[in-house]
This record gives structure tokens, sequence and C-alpha cells, in this order.
């Protein structure tokens, strides 16, 4: 197997290469790593973090340390018997850029808004690139061409029509926090869109396991996987017993 697909394997597929996969353990074990001043102390180190990566050879995990400080991801130096590894402002970056982060700030109108677009047969690729950029920016489907999304969308869907010379196929309507759509009411019709109940019960069980679990490398690869696809709705519209929060502050103590 080569190192690219156990790096996959061992994360589910969340930082898309080696290179991301071992910036992203160094990043989280800290600094200083290994028992000796040679990268074979970081690589064994690496091997101890996660089991999942037994078939990772010594070989491999060099040539993918070396590769990240060639690109100025990482900068290594020897300390008494230890090898410190420092990520640089450029690898921070990096990870920003393949893992999805915690908003801590929510700030939120008061407003639901309601999309439609109307995009003929002929521009299926056009229709089917606004679906999946709809996803991308926390919008809901609610039926065939209508999306719900709490966070205003008129600038980043503006931009879309313009970038994709589509202008006036993307019509937005606001609702207010106290409007309906059919007999749903705001909690039901949030949590149904946005499967918030299955996505709640995943934090519990991400939760449940941290209280167990040591080794920090798994246990941020569980609660990525939760947290891309949590919506990271407006703290008022989320449930009383929601435990994103939670999740989040466990494992930045981990």
């Amino acid at each position: 197997m080569k190192t690219k697909e156990i790096i996959l394997k061992a994360t589910d597929g969340l930082v898309g290469s080696a290179t991301n996969g071992v910036l992203w353990w160094l990043y989280l074990v800290g600094a200083s790593v290994g028992k000796s001043n040679t990268s074979f102390g970081v690589y064994q180190a690496f091997r101890e973090a996660d089991q999942a990566l037994h078939e990772f050879n010594y070989e491999s995990f060099k040539q993918v340390l070396s590769r990240l400080q060639r690109n100025g991801l990482i900068k290594r130096k020897k300390l008494y018997s230890q090898l410190e590894i420092e990520i640089t402002n450029i690898g921070k970056k990096k990870i920003e850029g393949f893992l999805v982060g915690y908003q801590s700030k929510r700030p939120w109108d008061c407003y639901l808004y309601l999309i439609s677009y109307d995009l003929p047969e002929a521009k299926r690729i056009l229709r089917d690139l606004l679906r999946d950029y709809l996803k991308h920016i926390g919008c809901a489907l609610l039926q065939e061409s209508l999306w719900l999304t709490p966070y205003n969308p008129r600038k980043l869907l503006n931009d879309f029509m313009d970038n994709h010379q589509i202008s006036g196929t993307i019509l937005v309507s606001k609702l207010g926090k106290d409007g309906t759509i059919g007999d749903d009411s705001l909690a039901d019709l949030l949590d149904h869109v946005y499967q918030l109940k299955k996505l709640n019960e995943r934090y519990k069980e991400f939760l449940d396991q941290a209280h167990l679990s040591k080794n920090k490398f798994q246990m941020a690869i569980k609660y990525q996987h939760v947290l891309d696809d949590d919506p990271q709705l407006p703290f008022e519209l989320l449930p009383k017993d929601w435990l994103g929060d939670k999740s989040y502050q466990v494992m930045q103590r981990k």
C-alpha cells in the first residue's frame, strides 16, 4: 500500500495526502517529538501515535518530513536528545486549508434565507456546480431547487453568478425567525433539513470515547468527521442540549 493510501485510510480521507496527514499530526502533538535527535525518533513517535499507521515505513516518513521542510511548512532543529519541529505560519495556513475550523463566533441577523434558482437542462453542469457550492457555504436542501440558510448568502451568490455569467437566475428571499414554512416550527424545520438530532448523537459518541482515549490523533480524526458535517448554525438556533461546543472544548484540552 502506498504512503498516501495509508494516511488516507488512517484518517478516513480527511487530509487528502500523506504530507497533510503528517503535518496535521505534528501540529497536534507539539513541537518536540522523538526519543533521539534523528527523524527515526519522530517516526517511532508517529507509529506509536496511531496503530492504524503500522504499514507506514521509515523511508516514506523521512521523505514526507523532508518535503514539509523544503516547502517551508516546518522548521527542524536538534535540541538535546530530541528533534524539535516547529510548524511555520505557512504550515498553519496549510492546515487551515484542509481542515474545517470550529466557529466560536457566529453573528446572526435573525433572518433565514430561502434560495431558489432557475437553470435550464441545457445548463446542467452549472446547475450541479451551484448545488455543490450551496452545500459548501452551509445551505440545506428543502426541496428541488429550494435551499435554506441562516446566514446571508447574497454577496457569495452574486459573486458566483458574476463568475459564471448567470446573472438573474438565483432568487434570495428573507424569512423572519418567527416565520414558518409549511406546518413545521422553525426548530423542527432546522432539525429536519440539517439532521441536528443525528449530528448531536455523533457528538455524544465522540465525547463518550474522548473520556476513555488518550490518543489525541485518533480523537482529532473522529472529531473532524463530525465537525465536517456540522453546519455550525447560529447558537440561537441550536437545541438546548447541543453538544458541539462541549466537544470542541474537550478536543482543545486533549
